[in-house]
């Protein structure tokens, strides 16, 4: 495919551009540098969801696993319902003009 592009230095600049823009994503999305509270807990949720839908679809024998998947459900309810909850407490106040 490198020969149907004549222009090397073109070529070179476009490679440089993509490692460099892979790179820079590679190193913001492993540090969260970007995401504030919020952000995390919005993330959060989906992730929990999924344990949810996880340990409610389960076809699951031993009952030892299958009280540890109904612990794991419920936890995950619990820890969601805690996260909307600070959600809308942290949005909130970050719309009042004194932040309290």
């Amino acid at each position: 495919m490198w020969p149907m592009y004549r222009n090397k230095a073109a070529n070179f600049a476009i490679l440089i551009a993509a490692v460099s823009a892979f790179v820079g994503a590679l190193v913001l999305v492993r540090s969260q540098a970007t995401v504030d509270d919020v952000a995390y807990m919005k993330a959060m949720i989906p992730h929990h969801s999924i344990a949810i839908m996880t340990s409610e679809r389960a076809r699951l024998a031993d009952p030892r696993v299958r009280k540890l998947a109904d612990k794991i459900l419920e936890a995950q309810v619990r820890e969601i319902a805690e996260m909307k909850a600070l959600i809308a407490d942290l949005e909130h106040r970050s719309l009042r003009p004194d932040g309290n």
